[in-house]
């Protein structure tokens, strides 16, 4: 049909939009446009939003046609009256009303028509209407451009059409898509990409079905998916929309990716949507609200705008969700062009959730003594004094000028011990009464503290002791020089040892802390010092950071283990807990290697799963004779019932000059996005390279949601003054494509009213 004569026609502010987001009651969704056909007939179309189910229309005030509860449909169009319009002095004025539910009515449409010139009448009609039109026919900012298939004689018997959008802002025609599949050609091997950059997906085993959501669609039954070819244009995205039609009663699954760690995954997850963005800071999950496995199609979409670095989520055309979650100006990607999945996660997907070289003392702290023996026998320390400063010297005695109880800097609490300088007993402090480890038998006595270096004087070969009175003498079993790789100002936790074998157990023993430094500059803080001991059968062992004077560790200066006197017993250590809840298929790595060990010796590494140890290595037999033997590469299996990991080293030694020691242990797991592939129906897949409004995306939603692809709708959020739009349209008929139309161009300019 010819669209000629198109008199002003007005429309309602509200109506700006062909089809704009979901309104109240009294604004309904529609747009019409009204005109005289080649025959003088004036027609009224309804060319974008929802059906109208009842109307009345007014010609020159006075109803001529009217209808309840039947709906008029986009592309359907009305000749209200029967006056024919011949010249440009006929004219009518046309009324249109939306009747709601209630009764009430609201305007939608009101113009005056206008019929043709003679010189019009004369002239020959073009065949038929351009495919391309705007809202008001005037191609302005503010209307909204359709694309109609109408006007289209395919050469097949075509089921579907297929629109690509290109717009020209001054850089040649560009399609808006970056991947444009609309699934409907029947294909167990190729899936074609109409966005005119042929970036064309690969079938891995997923079944094409002719009833999608429009035309054809793909089935995926989690074992199958469609590969991707990096489609971008560069190798960072500032601005994305994904959008596809989905059906799927699954909880989890993948529907589209291109790598979560580097760039972006959209899938289900318990149900909702989860729209995972990656940027040099990080990956953020945005997780919708609306659950969408329910069996039924739902139009998704997920944006990404660097500009502000928001993510959004929309279902069925409504906004689901949307977060800042990167800082402004963040792209996605990691500078990689990894390829894509539909219908799959990243394969590669494992991902590091702990690593140690075990290469500083904080490492080290975190390693905390089992406190069982050889058979699991639980071991008994008695606490014989237990001193926190914060009422008094408690057990102690101040040294002298140079010895202080402070509030400036504690531990726990209200207060510490100072020492500082270098004055001799002036420096230090010390038990006030001596403690009889000889009558109880005590074997072991373990001393446990915290301390800290703290003041400007310090300087490197400086230290402070902890010195032990053995009946007869004092002797020094702890020395740290400054700074031995420990910082200032902050608290470290220390235990060490004091084995019978090695010292006399008298009836008064004491302990004395004291600085050795070389002004008042130079402090040290000690709080919270238990003394305890124990008569039980372990002796003489000892677990820290090993650097090459034990046996050389696998990478950098220090692995950690451990030596001692005291086979046939084992001493174990345990590591605080690691949070795996988040991840599947956790595995444990680390290396292993001991020196001059024998066969009697012992090494192995667990993990706690309820209340049973699991090793993850044992070797019962690293006879080595002399030396030190390879490191070894293990690995293990943690249990999917484990939500938190806890390691225990485990080990025994007849020596201590012997050594075990384990290096550069790793923790990995899949974060579940990664491992689920997609269960359900998939349709109309497209990557957008803009962020597409909401009222697009809406848009997008409307034409699709009853399955037809008789027109598309760019709105006018979309278009720029000085733009060129046209649209390449693709008749399909579920087996092949027809040829292509190419609509006319709709040059976008500004709005001359007033």
């Amino acid at each position: 049909m010819l669209l000629v004569a198109i008199a002003v026609i007005v429309f309602v502010a509200i109506y700006n939009y062909v089809f704009p987001l979901p309104l109240p009651q009294s604004e309904p969704n529609v747009k019409l446009v009204g005109y005289v056909n080649e025959n003088g007939n004036v027609v009224l179309e309804h060319i974008g939003g929802e059906a109208i189910n009842s109307y009345e229309i007014y010609v020159n005030g006075e109803l001529a046609y009217g209808k309840n509860d039947e709906p008029w449909e986009i592309g359907e169009r009305i000749s209200p009256t029967d006056q024919f319009l011949s010249d440009a002095e006929d004219q009518i004025t046309v009324t249109v009303y939306d009747i709601l539910d209630d009764g009430s009515r609201v305007l939608i449409f009101d113009g005056i028509i206008t019929g043709k010139t003679r010189e019009e009448s004369q002239s020959p009609a073009p065949p038929t209407s351009p495919m391309l039109i705007s809202s008001l026919g005037t191609n302005t900012v503010d209307e909204d451009i359709t694309c109609y298939n109408y006007s289209i004689n395919p050469d097949i018997d075509a089921s579907t059409y297929i629109y690509n959008w290109l717009v020209n802002h001054g850089s040649g025609n560009q399609s808006i898509t970056n991947l444009l599949m609309p699934f409907d050609t029947n294909s167990s091997d190729n899936v074609k990409d109409y966005s005119g950059d042929r970036h064309n997906g690969t079938v891995i085993n997923a079944s094409w079905l002719d009833n999608g959501k429009v035309g054809g669609a793909y089935s995926f039954d989690g074992n199958s998916y469609i590969t991707l070819p990096y489609c971008f244009g560069s190798s960072y995205i500032d601005k994305i929309t994904v959008e596809a039609w989905i059906k799927t009663n699954a909880d989890s699954g993948t529907i589209a990716s291109f790598n979560r760690k580097k760039y972006w995954e959209l899938e289900t997850n318990e149900g909702k949507i989860t729209w995972s963005t990656n940027t040099d800071n990080g990956t953020i999950d945005t997780i919708g609200n609306s659950a969408v496995n329910d069996n039924n199609w739902h139009h998704i979409a997920a944006v990404y705008d660097s500009s502000n670095g928001t993510s959004a989520i929309y279902i069925d055309g409504e906004l689901d969700v949307s977060e800042n979650g990167h800082d402004s100006g963040e792209n996605l990607g990691n500078g990689e062009s990894p390829s894509g999945f539909i219908g799959r996660g990243q394969s590669a997907g494992r991902e590091t959730i702990f690593s140690t070289s075990f290469e500083t003392q904080d490492e080290l702290d975190n390693w905390k003594e089992n406190g069982t023996s050889g058979g699991g026998q639980e071991e008994t320390w008695d606490n014989l004094r237990y001193d926190d400063f914060n009422s008094g010297w408690g057990s102690y005695t101040d040294g002298g000028y140079d010895c202080a109880r402070t509030s400036s800097y504690k531990h726990e609490g209200s207060y510490s011990a100072r020492i500082r300088d270098n004055s001799g007993t002036a420096s230090s402090f010390y038990l006030t009464n001596g403690i009889d480890v000889d009558s109880p038998e005590y074997k072991s006595i373990k001393i446990d503290f915290w301390w800290m270096w703290n003041g400007n004087g310090w300087r490197s070969g400086e230290d402070w002791w902890v010195r032990y009175y053995d009946g007869n003498q004092w002797r020094k079993v702890l020395d740290v020089d400054y700074p031995s790789g420990y910082s200032k100002n902050v608290w470290y936790h220390e235990i060490f040892y004091i084995n019978e074998t090695d010292y006399n157990f008298p009836t008064n023993m004491k302990i004395q802390f004291r600085c050795d430094a070389s002004s008042n500059y130079d402090r040290v803080y000690i709080d919270q010092v238990y003394i305890n001991a124990t008569g039980g059968d372990r002796i003489d062992y000892d677990f820290d950071l090993r650097d090459s004077s034990a046996l050389n560790p696998r990478t950098g200066t220090y692995s950690i283990g451990g030596t001692g006197d005291f086979d046939p017993e084992y001493a174990a250590f345990n590591r605080t807990e690691i949070d795996i809840s988040s991840y599947n298929d956790v595995k444990v790595s680390v290396w292993y290697s001991y020196k001059d060990t024998e066969s009697a010796d012992f090494i192995g590494l667990y993990y706690l799963d309820g209340d049973s140890w699991i090793p993850i290595f044992e070797d019962d037999d690293p006879q080595i004779g002399s030396g030190q033997s390879d490191w070894t590469y293990v690995e293990g299996n943690i249990s999917d019932s484990v939500d938190t990991l806890v390691l225990q080293f485990r080990w025994m030694t007849s020596s201590t000059t012997e050594y075990v020691a384990i290096d550069d242990l790793e923790i990995t797991g899949i974060p579940p996005s990664s491992g689920s592939n997609f269960t359900g129906l998939i349709d109309e897949f497209r990557i957008y390279n803009r962020v597409l409004s909401p009222e697009q995306i809406y848009q997008n939603y409307l034409c699709t949601k009853d399955g037809y692809s008789n027109r598309s709708v760019i709105v006018s959020e979309e278009t720029e003054l000085g733009d060129t739009w046209k649209c390449i349209v693709t008749p399909n008929d579920g087996i092949q494509d027809g040829a292509n139309v190419e609509s006319n161009s709709l040059e976008i300019i500004g709005y001359a009213g007033g």
